[in-house]
């Protein structure tokens, strides 16, 4: 059985989160910012990293797109002593408005990290169209799609620190599955849900789905409803 080293923090946690309105501008950066202050204002005792300037050891499992509701985020958070559930909740709720914290777990520290086990997210989207968007046309949209080998696209700015990488490529292998949850054809709307790839290879965009149904529609608001992991965290199970 793995043992605790002297050098390691004495306690760690994963914290499942949310982030909603008002909240949806927050950037990464300043979001972990936000955790440590809080954490730091409910006097708990953050362990530091072995850095050459330590930094306080908070992670996302996956990196936080702005201006999308996220509703299944993991943070995993390591302290020097013994922190108990009440004193998370304590800190939880000094985070900004938007900001929650569902659940909050011990978790024993041989377990792999939650961002070195993630591979995925499901995400939920609303759709608009015309008269054209029926059910059946919509459906028969996402059967193409998931048939499909090549799904042309273009790697986005930001997503490749090499120029070299920037031009067309291939999305359908960051597309695990997609289904239509409901249609309103009076009202000309529909919501879809997706299952895109989260890891080191590449991100799947709930947008990017849409465009490729090949259908006139205009995607809303997306909502990342939760993280898929090889193997899931205990937070997350």
């Amino acid at each position: 059985m793995t043992t605790r080293q002297p050098s390691q923090p004495r306690q760690r946690w994963q914290i499942l989160f949310s982030r909603g309105q008002p909240a949806l501008r927050i950037r990464q950066a300043d979001l972990l910012a936000e955790f440590e202050r809080a954490f730091r204002e409910a006097g708990l005792p953050l362990a530091k990293s072995n850095a050459q300037r330590p930094r306080p050891r908070l992670k996302f499992a996956a990196n936080l797109p702005v201006g999308i509701e996220l509703r299944g985020e993991v943070l995993e958070a390591y302290f020097d002593e013994m922190v108990s559930i009440g004193r998370i909740q304590a800190a939880a709720a000094l985070l900004p408005e938007g900001i929650e914290v569902v659940d909050a777990r011990e978790v024993w520290h041989g377990f792999p990290s939650a961002a070195s086990q993630l591979r995925g997210a499901e995400y939920e989207i609303s759709v608009r169209g015309g008269p054209d968007l029926t059910s059946d046309a919509l459906r028969g949209a996402v059967v193409r799609l998931l048939a499909a080998n090549q799904l042309p696209g273009k790697r986005r700015r930001g997503e490749s620190e090499r120029r070299s990488d920037a031009g067309p490529r291939d999305l359908r292998p960051l597309v695990e599955d997609a289904e239509v949850l409901d249609v309103d054809e009076e009202a000309h709307t529909a919501r879809l849900r997706m299952v895109l790839r989260l890891d080191a290879s590449g991100a799947g965009r709930p947008e990017d789905v849409v465009n490729a149904l090949y259908l006139p529609l205009r995607g809303g608001p997306a909502v990342r409803t939760r993280l898929l992991f090889v193997d899931t965290p205990p937070i997350a199970r």
